[in-house]
């Protein structure tokens, strides 16, 4: 049987500030690398809560597996309290930044609040089973801007994973059909995204 192996990086629980003693956890249905989450969720949601002076991000994590790269991203968040409008604040700053569907704030004495609005395009390059020419002769980063440019009319954030078969570029906006529908002819002219998958991850 093969075991598999989750490792959270670049975060952990610290201990309860005297001023944010209450502790909530949002687990975001992202798949962004670390310093991607620090600037696209913690930054903002910090930014916010320090400047009412209702708590401030403590620490975050990035749970990935081998197998299936980065499965998920968490923000370990000290409030003030847990009233009802310090938990609308977390939540709705959340939302604006656009916090992808499938997420959850998490207590440790009830139970978690859904929420999330954008949803998730991941791009599944093939890394091995396209002519050798074809890894010679292209740029994946060529590859990424094209991609980009597609997208450009459509807000959006975007993470990546490397893993041992594939190259997987995940992108999150409002709409999963609009961006299958922007970024399909720059797949179909790219030889390095023949026998890419596209997969709707949020």
């Amino acid at each position: 049987m093969i075991l598999r192996w989750i490792s959270r990086l670049f975060g952990r629980k610290p201990a309860p500030a005297p001023e944010f003693p209450h502790y909530v956890t949002a687990k975001l249905n992202a798949k962004l690398q670390p310093l991607d989450r620090g600037f696209v969720f913690e930054e903002p949601l910090t930014a916010q809560l320090e400047a009412r002076g209702l708590g401030t991000v403590s620490g975050g994590g990035t749970m990935f597996s081998r197998e299936t790269g980065i499965d998920w991203i968490d923000l370990e968040i000290g409030l003030h309290d847990l009233s009802d409008t310090t938990i609308t604040t977390v939540l709705e700053t959340l939302l604006q930044i656009g916090a992808p569907k499938g997420s959850e704030l998490q207590f440790s004495d009830r139970d978690p609040i859904p929420f999330g609005k954008t949803e998730g395009l991941g791009i599944f390059l093939n890394g091995t089973d396209l002519p050798k020419e074809v890894y010679e002769t292209s740029d994946v980063n060529s590859t990424i801007e094209a991609i980009g440019a597609a997208l450009a009319d459509i807000p959006h954030y975007w993470g990546y994973w490397q893993g041992p078969t594939e190259t997987a570029l995940y992108f999150y906006a409002d709409s999963y059909q609009a961006m299958v529908a922007a970024v399909t002819p720059v797949l179909a002219r790219d030889p390095l995204c023949e026998k890419a998958r596209l997969e709707q991850v949020a």
